[in-house]
């Protein structure tokens, strides 16, 4: 199934012929929807559960769809050029990527535009830590991005959590300061 539906950065960046490369922008979307085990599944939809709701009531159902696949998308995008051309390791660019990752850290940007003040946990070393949501995932992203460049042989895609991540926080800055003002009391 991995083998099938996930993304493999090669076959969107320099695929062998038309065959992988159609073959790859499908697994730009198929891979949200697969993942490598139950834990993985279930760290995402947790992370969905507790932000996707007040996401959704302020955005609408339409453009909490449409940002939760587009920074799914992204984040896959992402994954597939940072492991082309910045590889941690000789093996990345063949590695596939699965999972919803990407647009979970879509729908953490957005509610991190849309509730700054919200607190949210951060848990470091099983540790929780209560913050306001902005600087959970200013926190968050720092170590995306650490994590991204200096963990060659790890199993996360960080740099597809990154693009997820820049793209909800864009998307509900656009669309959120016209609708939060109806939600001001979160």
């Amino acid at each position: 199934m991995i083998s099938n539906f996930g993304l493999v950065p090669i076959n969107i960046v320099a695929p062998p012929d038309l065959a992988a490369r159609l073959h790859g922008i499908l697994t730009l979307f198929s891979s949200m929807f697969i993942h490598d085990g139950f834990l993985h599944i279930l760290f995402n939809m947790w992370g969905l559960l507790i932000l996707g709701r007040d996401v959704e009531i302020v955005l609408g159902r339409a453009r909490f769809i449409t940002l939760y696949l587009l920074s799914g998308i992204v984040g896959g995008l992402t994954y597939a050029l940072t492991s082309y051309y910045f590889p941690a390791n000789r093996f990345a660019p063949f590695i596939p990527a699965v999972g919803a990752s990407g647009a979970v850290f879509g729908t953490m940007g957005a509610f991190g535009i849309l509730f700054p003040r919200r607190p949210l946990a951060l848990f470091l070393y099983l540790i929780p830590i209560i913050a306001p949501a902005y600087i959970v995932i200013i926190v968050l992203a720092l170590i995306q991005t650490l994590f991204a460049f200096t963990m060659p042989f790890s199993s996360i895609a960080y740099s597809a959590h990154i693009g997820g991540l820049a793209v909800g926080l864009s998307l509900a800055a656009l669309w959120g300061t016209r609708l939060k003002r109806y939600y001001d009391y979160w």
